[in-house]
Protein backbone atom coordinates (compact mmCIF):
# COMPACT_ATOMS: atom_id res chain seq x y z
CA UNK A 1 0.00 0.00 0.00
CA UNK A 2 1.12 3.00 -0.99
CA UNK A 3 -0.16 6.64 0.60
CA UNK A 4 -1.18 9.41 -2.03
CA UNK A 5 0.04 12.71 -1.12
CA UNK A 6 -1.66 15.94 -2.59
CA UNK A 7 0.38 17.94 -5.08
CA UNK A 8 -1.91 20.34 -6.07
CA UNK A 9 -2.15 23.72 -4.44
CA UNK A 10 -5.08 23.86 -1.74
CA UNK A 11 -7.02 26.94 -3.07
CA UNK A 12 -7.89 24.42 -5.80
CA UNK A 13 -10.68 23.01 -3.95
CA UNK A 14 -12.63 25.72 -3.72
CA UNK A 15 -12.76 26.38 -7.26
CA UNK A 16 -15.50 25.49 -9.47
CA UNK A 17 -15.81 22.16 -11.14
CA UNK A 18 -14.75 23.11 -14.64
CA UNK A 19 -11.68 24.82 -13.12
CA UNK A 20 -10.72 21.76 -11.45
CA UNK A 21 -10.85 19.39 -14.24
CA UNK A 22 -8.97 21.91 -16.70
CA UNK A 23 -6.33 21.95 -14.11
CA UNK A 24 -5.88 18.18 -14.24
CA UNK A 25 -6.47 17.52 -18.06
CA UNK A 26 -3.43 19.68 -18.31
CA UNK A 27 -1.55 18.12 -15.84
CA UNK A 28 1.52 16.23 -17.43
CA UNK A 29 3.53 13.65 -15.80
CA UNK A 30 6.61 12.79 -16.84
CA UNK A 31 7.66 9.17 -16.68
CA UNK A 32 11.01 7.12 -18.13
CA UNK A 33 9.60 6.44 -21.79
CA UNK A 34 8.07 9.71 -22.73
CA UNK A 35 11.27 11.18 -21.69
CA UNK A 36 13.71 8.44 -23.13
CA UNK A 37 11.34 8.74 -26.48
CA UNK A 38 11.25 12.92 -26.66
CA UNK A 39 14.77 12.98 -26.22
CA UNK A 40 15.65 10.37 -29.09
CA UNK A 41 13.01 12.64 -30.95
CA UNK A 42 15.18 15.44 -30.89
CA UNK A 43 18.48 13.75 -31.77
CA UNK A 44 16.81 11.85 -34.64
CA UNK A 45 15.31 15.35 -35.76
CA UNK A 46 18.68 17.31 -34.99
CA UNK A 47 20.99 14.78 -36.65
CA UNK A 48 18.92 12.94 -39.35
CA UNK A 49 20.27 13.55 -42.98
CA UNK A 50 18.33 15.85 -45.22
CA UNK A 51 15.72 13.94 -47.17
CA UNK A 52 15.25 11.61 -44.33
CA UNK A 53 11.80 11.47 -42.36
CA UNK A 54 11.47 10.74 -38.14
CA UNK A 55 8.80 8.23 -37.41
CA UNK A 56 7.47 8.04 -33.86
CA UNK A 57 5.11 5.17 -33.42
CA UNK A 58 3.53 3.35 -30.71
CA UNK A 59 0.51 1.54 -29.41
CA UNK A 60 -2.69 3.40 -29.07
CA UNK A 61 -2.82 5.24 -25.94
CA UNK A 62 0.90 5.24 -25.15
CA UNK A 63 1.31 9.05 -25.76
CA UNK A 64 2.76 9.70 -29.34
CA UNK A 65 0.97 12.61 -29.24
CA UNK A 66 1.83 14.22 -26.42
CA UNK A 67 5.26 13.92 -27.72
CA UNK A 68 4.29 15.58 -30.89
CA UNK A 69 2.55 18.50 -28.67
CA UNK A 70 5.91 18.79 -26.63
CA UNK A 71 7.93 18.96 -30.13
CA UNK A 72 5.96 21.48 -31.17
CA UNK A 73 6.07 23.59 -27.89
CA UNK A 74 9.68 23.47 -27.50
CA UNK A 75 10.42 24.48 -31.31
CA UNK A 76 8.09 27.53 -32.18
CA UNK A 77 8.67 30.84 -30.72
CA UNK A 78 7.74 34.02 -31.38
CA UNK A 79 7.22 35.41 -34.65
CA UNK A 80 10.12 37.15 -36.19
CA UNK A 81 10.38 39.91 -39.17
CA UNK A 82 13.15 39.20 -41.82
CA UNK A 83 14.06 41.75 -44.01
CA UNK A 84 15.15 40.86 -47.85
CA UNK A 85 14.91 44.10 -49.63
CA UNK A 86 11.61 44.87 -50.19
CA UNK A 87 9.92 42.06 -48.63
CA UNK A 88 9.16 40.90 -44.47
CA UNK A 89 7.97 38.31 -43.70
CA UNK A 90 7.19 36.17 -39.93
CA UNK A 91 9.12 32.86 -39.75
CA UNK A 92 7.71 29.50 -38.57
CA UNK A 93 10.20 27.26 -37.39
CA UNK A 94 7.25 25.21 -36.69
CA UNK A 95 3.91 23.48 -37.95
CA UNK A 96 1.90 20.68 -36.82
CA UNK A 97 -1.14 19.66 -38.48
CA UNK A 98 -3.28 16.12 -38.72
CA UNK A 99 -3.66 14.14 -41.35
CA UNK A 100 -7.05 14.42 -42.40
CA UNK A 101 -9.63 11.07 -42.89
CA UNK A 102 -10.43 9.01 -45.74
CA UNK A 103 -12.08 6.14 -47.29
CA UNK A 104 -9.59 3.50 -47.98
CA UNK A 105 -7.88 5.93 -50.78
CA UNK A 106 -4.86 8.22 -50.70
CA UNK A 107 -4.95 9.74 -54.14
CA UNK A 108 -4.48 13.36 -55.12
CA UNK A 109 -7.49 14.42 -54.09
CA UNK A 110 -6.56 13.66 -50.72
CA UNK A 111 -3.18 15.50 -50.55
CA UNK A 112 -4.60 18.46 -51.77
CA UNK A 113 -6.94 18.39 -48.74
CA UNK A 114 -3.74 17.56 -46.70
CA UNK A 115 -1.59 20.50 -48.60
CA UNK A 116 -4.02 23.03 -48.52
CA UNK A 117 -4.36 22.35 -44.19
CA UNK A 118 -0.70 22.76 -44.10
CA UNK A 119 -1.09 26.17 -46.36
CA UNK A 120 -3.56 27.48 -43.69
CA UNK A 121 -1.87 26.15 -40.54
CA UNK A 122 1.44 27.82 -41.81
CA UNK A 123 -0.92 31.31 -41.52
CA UNK A 124 -2.04 31.45 -45.18
CA UNK A 125 -5.59 30.81 -43.49
CA UNK A 126 -7.52 32.38 -47.07
CA UNK A 127 -5.88 29.85 -49.45
CA UNK A 128 -9.48 29.45 -50.31
CA UNK A 129 -10.83 32.76 -50.58
CA UNK A 130 -8.63 34.81 -52.57
CA UNK A 131 -9.75 36.65 -55.24
CA UNK A 132 -8.28 36.01 -58.79
CA UNK A 133 -6.30 38.44 -60.54
CA UNK A 134 -4.34 37.79 -64.29
CA UNK A 135 -0.71 37.89 -64.16
CA UNK A 136 -0.63 40.54 -66.77
CA UNK A 137 -2.80 42.78 -64.30
CA UNK A 138 -1.33 42.28 -60.65
CA UNK A 139 2.57 42.57 -60.21
CA UNK A 140 2.75 39.93 -57.54
CA UNK A 141 5.31 41.57 -54.54
CA UNK A 142 4.73 38.13 -51.87
CA UNK A 143 7.44 35.84 -52.04
CA UNK A 144 5.18 32.78 -51.85
CA UNK A 145 3.51 31.53 -54.51
CA UNK A 146 -0.16 32.94 -55.25
CA UNK A 147 -2.47 29.29 -56.06
CA UNK A 148 -5.38 30.08 -57.81
CA UNK A 149 -8.34 28.65 -55.07
CA UNK A 150 -10.51 27.88 -58.68
CA UNK A 151 -7.81 26.43 -60.01
CA UNK A 152 -5.69 24.74 -57.09
CA UNK A 153 -4.64 21.29 -58.30
CA UNK A 154 -2.03 18.99 -56.34
CA UNK A 155 1.59 20.62 -58.56
CA UNK A 156 0.37 23.95 -57.91
CA UNK A 157 0.05 23.27 -54.09
CA UNK A 158 2.86 21.37 -53.73
CA UNK A 159 5.10 23.75 -55.38
CA UNK A 160 3.12 26.39 -52.78
CA UNK A 161 3.87 24.67 -49.55
CA UNK A 162 7.59 23.60 -50.53
CA UNK A 163 7.88 27.69 -51.32
CA UNK A 164 6.61 28.49 -48.48
CA UNK A 165 8.27 26.18 -46.29
CA UNK A 166 11.37 27.50 -47.16
CA UNK A 167 11.09 30.91 -47.73
CA UNK A 168 9.50 31.12 -43.88
CA UNK A 169 12.18 28.19 -42.40
CA UNK A 170 10.05 25.84 -41.32
CA UNK A 171 12.48 23.35 -39.97
CA UNK A 172 9.92 20.90 -38.18
CA UNK A 173 6.89 19.40 -39.87
CA UNK A 174 4.64 17.03 -37.84
CA UNK A 175 1.95 15.03 -39.06
CA UNK A 176 -0.01 13.30 -36.67
CA UNK A 177 -2.43 10.49 -37.08
CA UNK A 178 0.18 9.56 -40.34
CA UNK A 179 -0.77 6.39 -40.47
CA UNK A 180 -3.83 7.24 -42.25
CA UNK A 181 -1.46 8.11 -44.75
CA UNK A 182 -0.27 5.13 -45.49
CA UNK A 183 -3.72 2.45 -44.82
CA UNK A 184 -2.94 -1.07 -46.00
CA UNK A 185 -5.96 -1.56 -48.01
CA UNK A 186 -4.81 0.88 -50.71
CA UNK A 187 -0.86 -0.25 -51.81
CA UNK A 188 -0.59 2.42 -54.40
CA UNK A 189 -1.80 5.25 -52.28
CA UNK A 190 1.14 4.01 -49.51
CA UNK A 191 3.58 4.47 -52.60
CA UNK A 192 2.44 7.85 -53.57
CA UNK A 193 2.46 9.13 -50.02
CA UNK A 194 5.50 8.20 -48.92
CA UNK A 195 7.02 9.73 -52.24
CA UNK A 196 5.45 12.44 -51.96
CA UNK A 197 6.82 12.81 -48.23
CA UNK A 198 9.98 12.19 -49.33
CA UNK A 199 9.96 15.09 -52.06
CA UNK A 200 8.41 17.46 -49.71
CA UNK A 201 11.71 16.53 -46.74
CA UNK A 202 14.41 16.47 -49.97
CA UNK A 203 13.50 20.12 -51.62
CA UNK A 204 12.95 21.75 -47.97
CA UNK A 205 15.60 22.70 -45.13
CA UNK A 206 12.34 20.58 -43.05
CA UNK A 207 12.52 17.34 -41.07
CA UNK A 208 9.27 15.60 -41.43
CA UNK A 209 8.11 14.12 -38.01
CA UNK A 210 5.17 10.97 -38.76
CA UNK A 211 3.36 10.55 -35.38
CA UNK A 212 1.18 7.14 -35.50
CA UNK A 213 0.18 4.13 -33.98
CA UNK A 214 1.66 0.50 -34.65
CA UNK A 215 -0.22 0.73 -38.07
CA UNK A 216 2.09 3.43 -39.70
CA UNK A 217 4.88 1.04 -38.73
CA UNK A 218 3.33 -2.16 -39.80
CA UNK A 219 2.38 -0.11 -43.37
CA UNK A 220 5.55 0.97 -43.36
CA UNK A 221 7.34 -1.94 -42.98
CA UNK A 222 5.59 -3.78 -45.49
CA UNK A 223 6.56 -1.12 -48.53
CA UNK A 224 9.97 -2.29 -48.94
CA UNK A 225 11.32 -1.61 -44.97
CA UNK A 226 10.27 1.97 -45.66
CA UNK A 227 10.75 2.71 -42.02
CA UNK A 228 13.76 0.50 -41.03
CA UNK A 229 15.79 2.95 -43.61
CA UNK A 230 14.16 6.08 -41.81
CA UNK A 231 14.45 7.21 -38.08
CA UNK A 232 12.45 5.92 -35.76
CA UNK A 233 11.24 6.53 -32.23
CA UNK A 234 9.18 3.62 -30.70
CA UNK A 235 7.51 5.17 -27.74
CA UNK A 236 6.96 1.50 -25.81
CA UNK A 237 4.18 0.73 -23.26
CA UNK A 238 4.91 -0.62 -19.45
CA UNK A 239 5.00 -3.89 -19.25
CA UNK A 240 3.63 -5.31 -16.21
CA UNK A 241 5.51 -8.42 -16.04
CA UNK A 242 8.67 -6.55 -15.49
CA UNK A 243 9.37 -5.21 -11.98
CA UNK A 244 11.09 -2.24 -12.92
CA UNK A 245 8.38 -1.40 -15.57
CA UNK A 246 5.79 -2.08 -13.62
CA UNK A 247 6.85 0.53 -10.23
CA UNK A 248 7.68 3.43 -13.44
CA UNK A 249 4.05 2.89 -14.58
CA UNK A 250 2.71 2.71 -10.33
CA UNK A 251 5.08 5.83 -9.92
CA UNK A 252 3.16 7.86 -12.63
CA UNK A 253 -0.10 6.54 -11.64
CA UNK A 254 0.66 8.04 -8.00
CA UNK A 255 1.63 11.12 -9.58
CA UNK A 256 -1.53 11.60 -11.32
CA UNK A 257 -3.74 10.87 -8.47
CA UNK A 258 -1.73 13.15 -6.16
CA UNK A 259 -2.90 16.12 -8.49
CA UNK A 260 -6.65 15.75 -8.45
CA UNK A 261 -8.20 18.47 -6.67
CA UNK A 262 -10.87 16.77 -4.80
CA UNK A 263 -11.85 16.45 -1.00
CA UNK A 264 -12.77 12.73 -1.56
CA UNK A 265 -9.64 11.50 -3.32
CA UNK A 266 -8.14 8.41 -2.80
CA UNK A 267 -5.44 8.62 -0.45
CA UNK A 268 -3.64 5.06 -0.47
CA UNK A 269 -3.10 2.86 -3.74
CA UNK A 270 -2.52 -0.78 -3.47
CA UNK A 271 0.06 -2.78 -5.97
CA UNK A 272 -2.76 -5.21 -6.61
CA UNK A 273 -5.42 -2.00 -8.05
CA UNK A 274 -2.13 -0.63 -9.53
CA UNK A 275 -1.62 -3.97 -11.60
CA UNK A 276 -5.07 -4.35 -12.64
CA UNK A 277 -4.79 -0.64 -13.73
CA UNK A 278 -2.00 -1.56 -15.82
CA UNK A 279 -3.11 -4.76 -17.44
CA UNK A 280 -6.25 -2.92 -18.44
CA UNK A 281 -4.61 0.14 -19.96
CA UNK A 282 -2.30 -2.02 -21.51
CA UNK A 283 0.48 -0.14 -19.88
CA UNK A 284 -0.12 2.97 -21.76
CA UNK A 285 0.24 6.34 -19.29
CA UNK A 286 -2.29 7.83 -22.08
CA UNK A 287 -5.03 5.50 -21.78
CA UNK A 288 -4.39 5.64 -17.95
CA UNK A 289 -4.73 9.67 -18.12
CA UNK A 290 -7.71 9.66 -19.88
CA UNK A 291 -10.25 6.62 -17.40
CA UNK A 292 -8.76 9.47 -14.08
CA UNK A 293 -10.31 12.04 -15.96
CA UNK A 294 -13.37 10.18 -16.43
CA UNK A 295 -13.50 8.77 -12.88
CA UNK A 296 -12.59 12.57 -11.66
CA UNK A 297 -15.31 14.28 -13.64
CA UNK A 298 -17.91 11.44 -12.54
CA UNK A 299 -16.79 11.89 -8.62
CA UNK A 300 -17.24 15.77 -8.64
CA UNK A 301 -20.43 15.44 -10.40
CA UNK A 302 -21.77 12.70 -8.28
CA UNK A 303 -19.70 13.72 -4.64
CA UNK A 304 -18.66 9.82 -4.95
CA UNK A 305 -15.78 9.05 -2.84
CA UNK A 306 -12.77 8.42 -4.97
CA UNK A 307 -11.81 4.69 -4.31
CA UNK A 308 -9.88 1.65 -6.14
CA UNK A 309 -12.84 0.27 -7.50
CA UNK A 310 -14.25 3.44 -8.34
CA UNK A 311 -11.30 3.90 -11.40
CA UNK A 312 -11.23 0.07 -12.12
CA UNK A 313 -14.86 1.34 -13.40
CA UNK A 314 -13.50 3.87 -16.09
CA UNK A 315 -10.83 1.62 -17.41
CA UNK A 316 -11.26 0.32 -20.89
CA UNK A 317 -13.81 -2.94 -21.05
CA UNK A 318 -11.85 -5.67 -20.68
CA UNK A 319 -12.59 -6.80 -24.65
CA UNK A 320 -11.54 -3.14 -26.18
CA UNK A 321 -8.27 -3.93 -24.15
CA UNK A 322 -7.68 -7.65 -25.22
CA UNK A 323 -7.62 -5.75 -28.89
CA UNK A 324 -5.41 -3.14 -28.01
CA UNK A 325 -3.09 -5.94 -26.21
CA UNK A 326 -3.55 -7.67 -29.49
CA UNK A 327 -2.82 -4.91 -32.02
CA UNK A 328 0.07 -4.16 -29.33
CA UNK A 329 1.93 -7.56 -29.64
CA UNK A 330 1.64 -7.50 -33.35
CA UNK A 331 3.07 -4.07 -33.43
CA UNK A 332 6.16 -4.89 -30.84
CA UNK A 333 7.13 -7.54 -32.80
CA UNK A 334 8.08 -5.48 -35.87
CA UNK A 335 10.60 -3.68 -33.55
CA UNK A 336 12.36 -7.58 -32.13
CA UNK A 337 15.82 -7.81 -32.66
CA UNK A 338 17.19 -11.28 -34.12
CA UNK A 339 20.45 -12.40 -32.47
CA UNK A 340 24.34 -11.89 -33.57
CA UNK A 341 24.56 -15.43 -34.19
CA UNK A 342 21.72 -15.73 -36.47
CA UNK A 343 23.71 -12.42 -38.36
CA UNK A 344 27.05 -14.76 -38.11
CA UNK A 345 25.09 -17.52 -39.51
CA UNK A 346 24.11 -16.02 -42.67
CA UNK A 347 27.90 -14.19 -43.47
CA UNK A 348 29.44 -17.76 -42.47
CA UNK A 349 26.89 -19.35 -44.75
CA UNK A 350 28.80 -21.30 -47.89
CA UNK A 351 27.43 -22.20 -51.32
CA UNK A 352 26.48 -26.33 -51.86
CA UNK A 353 28.57 -28.49 -54.09
CA UNK A 354 27.83 -28.67 -57.90
CA UNK A 355 24.96 -30.73 -58.66
CA UNK A 356 25.32 -33.07 -61.73
CA UNK A 357 24.28 -31.56 -64.91
CA UNK A 358 24.46 -27.74 -63.57
CA UNK A 359 27.76 -25.57 -64.65
CA UNK A 360 29.33 -22.52 -63.44
CA UNK A 361 30.15 -19.89 -65.89
CA UNK A 362 28.84 -17.20 -67.01
CA UNK A 363 25.30 -17.25 -67.72
CA UNK A 364 24.79 -20.75 -65.98
CA UNK A 365 22.67 -21.61 -63.11
CA UNK A 366 24.24 -20.45 -59.86
CA UNK A 367 24.33 -23.04 -57.12
CA UNK A 368 21.70 -22.54 -54.25
CA UNK A 369 22.64 -22.10 -50.97
CA UNK A 370 22.47 -24.69 -48.01
CA UNK A 371 19.79 -24.20 -45.68
CA UNK A 372 19.55 -27.59 -43.83
CA UNK A 373 22.85 -28.35 -42.82
CA UNK A 374 24.76 -26.98 -40.04
CA UNK A 375 26.46 -23.50 -40.93
CA UNK A 376 23.75 -23.22 -43.33
CA UNK A 377 20.98 -19.74 -43.52
CA UNK A 378 18.74 -19.95 -40.18
CA UNK A 379 15.80 -19.24 -41.71
CA UNK A 380 13.13 -17.25 -39.72
CA UNK A 381 10.51 -14.84 -40.00
CA UNK A 382 10.87 -11.07 -40.30
CA UNK A 383 10.17 -9.97 -36.81
CA UNK A 384 11.18 -12.86 -35.07
CA UNK A 385 14.22 -13.50 -32.34
CA UNK A 386 15.15 -16.37 -30.40
CA UNK A 387 13.93 -17.71 -27.44
CA UNK A 388 16.97 -16.41 -25.77
CA UNK A 389 16.19 -13.11 -26.58
CA UNK A 390 14.50 -10.48 -23.64
CA UNK A 391 10.97 -10.76 -24.33
CA UNK A 392 8.93 -7.25 -25.99
CA UNK A 393 8.95 -4.36 -23.21
CA UNK A 394 12.23 -5.40 -21.47
CA UNK A 395 14.51 -3.21 -20.09
CA UNK A 396 15.57 -1.68 -23.60
CA UNK A 397 15.29 2.05 -24.07
CA UNK A 398 13.56 3.34 -27.36
CA UNK A 399 15.83 2.41 -30.11
CA UNK A 400 16.10 2.22 -33.86
CA UNK A 401 14.18 -1.25 -35.43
Amino acid sequence: MKNITPAFDSNLLSASAEEKIDYFKNKIVRHPHLEQSYNLARECIEFSEKGEIVWIVGPVGVGTSQIGRKLWSDSRHSASELDDGEISASTSPCIAVTAPDHSDRIDTKYWTRLLGDILRAHGDILIDRKIYAPPNQFTLTHPIPYVDPRNRDFDALKYAVINMMQHRRTKLLLINQADRLLPESHPGGCLRSLQILRDLAAQTDARIVLIGSYQLAHSACTRNNWLRRQQTVHLRRYDHTNPQEFKSYALALINLLAEMPIENRLEALSVEAAKDLCISTVGCVGTLKRALTQAFQHALRTGEKMTEDFILQFAPYNKVALEIAEDTKRGERLFLDVSLDEVRDVLNATTAEPTRGIRNGPGKPIPKIATGSPGGINQRRIGERNSSRDPSGGAHGSQHP
